[in-house]
This record gives C-alpha cells, sequence and structure tokens, in this order.
C-alpha cells in the first residue's frame, strides 16, 4: 500500500497561500519567519512591527497628483490631504492580524485564527495592556488613511502603475485581501499571515477597529471581511459604529497601532 502524503519541513517559515493547479496539483506560497529563535508567541517581537512613515507624507507627493477617476477615489484623497494637514506622526503597524493564546491573550503569529468575537471596550482595554511600555492601543482614523497612503506609493514602489494602485485601494481591493470573490477565497475566515501585500497581510478577512474619536461620537470600522464583496467593501471603506460598545462583533479585529 502506498502513501502518498508529503511533508516539506521549511524552518521557521509558514505558509501564506496555497493554489489548486489545472492538473489537480498544488502551489505553495512560502513566507519566511520574520522573528528570530528567541522571540516568544505572545511577547512583543520586532519583525511583526513594521513603522508607517506617517509624517513623510506630503501634499506634493507623486501619489496625490493621481486624478480621481471615482466618487470613492476622490473621498479617499480629500481624507489624505485632511491628514496631512492636520499632522501626522510615525506610528507601528503589526503586518498581520492578532489572534488569542490558549489563555486568550492578544498575539501575533502566523497560521491562527484571527481574532473575533470581542467588543470594541475590549480591545481598546487588551490593546493597550498588550506592550505598555510601548505604547500599544487601537490605531486611530488617521492612521489607517495615512497607512493606506503609505501602502500606495508602496504599491507604486513595487512597479505597480498609479492608477491601479487607487483602483485597488479605494474601489475594488481583491487582489489586495481576501473577500467573498477574491481568488481561492476560502469563504471563511483565512489564518493569519496570509495574502502578503508589500510586507502586510491580512488587509481584508477581518474587519478593522480604529480607536472611538469626537468626530464620529463612537468607534470606526474599516475594509471589511471574508464574507464580503470587494468591490463592496474595498480597504478605505470606512464608517462608524455606533452600536454598544460592549457588544461583541464576531467579525472584527483590530489593527493595533503604536505610538
Amino acid at each position: 500500500m502506498y502513501n502518498n502524503e508529503l511533508k516539506i519541513m521549511v524552518p521557521n517559515g509558514w505558509i501564506v497561500n496555497e493554489e489548486v493547479m489545472s492538473d489537480g496539483s498544488r502551489m505553495l506560497t512560502i513566507k519566511p519567519d520574520i522573528t528570530t529563535p528567541v522571540d516568544t508567541i505572545c511577547h512583543f517581537r520586532e519583525g511583526i512591527f513594521k513603522l508607517v512613515p506617517a509624517s513623510q507624507l506630503r501634499l506634493d507627493d507623486e501619489f496625490l497628483k493621481h486624478q480621481p477617476k471615482t466618487q470613492d477615489e476622490r473621498e479617499f484623497k480629500e481624507r489624505v490631504e485632511k491628514a496631512i494637514k492636520s499632522g501626522l506622526k510615525d506610528f507601528w503597524r503589526p503586518v498581520c492580524d492578532p489572534s488569542f493564546d490558549d489563555k486568550g491573550r492578544i498575539c501575533y503569529a502566523p497560521c491562527n485564527k484571527p481574532a473575533v468575537g470581542k467588543s470594541y471596550n475590549w480591545w481598546a482595554k487588551n490593546a493597550k495592556e498588550f506592550e505598555p511600555e510601548r505604547g500599544s492601543r487601537l490605531g486611530t482614523k488617521s492612521e489607517y488613511i495615512a497607512f493606506l497612503a503609505v501602502l500606495i506609493k508602496e504599491l507604486v514602489a513595487s512597479g505597480k502603475s498609479s492608477e491601479w494602485a487607487w483602483n485597488a485601494v479605494c474601489n475594488n481591493s481583491k487582489e489586495l485581501g481576501h473577500y467573498w470573490n477574491s481568488k481561492n477565497s476560502k469563504h471563511a475566515f483565512e489564518d493569519t499571515g496570509s495574502r502578503e501585500i508589500c510586507g502586510w497581510y491580512d488587509l481584508a478577512n477581518c474587519y478593522k477597529i480604529l480607536a472611538e474619536d469626537e468626530e464620529a461620537g463612537s468607534f470606526w470600522l474599516a475594509s471589511s471581511d471574508y464574507s464580503r464583496s470587494s468591490d463592496s467593501f474595498p480597504l478605505a471603506d470606512l464608517y462608524h459604529d455606533d452600536c454598544n460598545v460592549d457588544a461583541c462583533d464576531a467579525r472584527a479585529s483590530h489593527p493595533s497601532g503604536r505610538a
């Protein structure tokens, strides 16, 4: 009796995508782990957080010379310009969505179920307690906008046209995240550390909870989850949630910005 099982061992790495080919074979994309051997799964790991150089965004940046083609592009451009004028500081953002360890604590690690099913108040409290000495907290609306602006610049630097990058972020994000209509969609939550884009993962698999602010009088939700269509809920989609801050949302996780 033959065993057709094949095991592949990759030290310090994980599978970030799996594609079934026309002949039935499977093509695996493997990403080397960016942490060091002494890291622990739920301790702060330098490789898990990436600096977003928001302070370097300028009104005369080349990407802001883009002429919007849609209302969504116009609204996002206005938001970016408003954020720049208000003054932006650099901040750290995790490269993947959070998950929970076996004790229910926040951790950042690939190949885990994303952290869902907690309320806004739970995230606001536990985000601050994650790494208090490093100023961990929920990210803000302005920071999320700045992150997407930096992402557009990174996409262009990677070889994409400005038109492609703006369209992908503002109009239809199926090539940037996990939506119902994305290629190889699981139609369920994907594990963390999936669908790498310019060094970022999990851009759309779960909603992103952003900090409450005075403008909205409530907290913000950004992007979408796997159950939505990419052209209806692109990455730049933002709306405030005036629901009970103690209510649990089974589809939301937070992007934990750090000062």
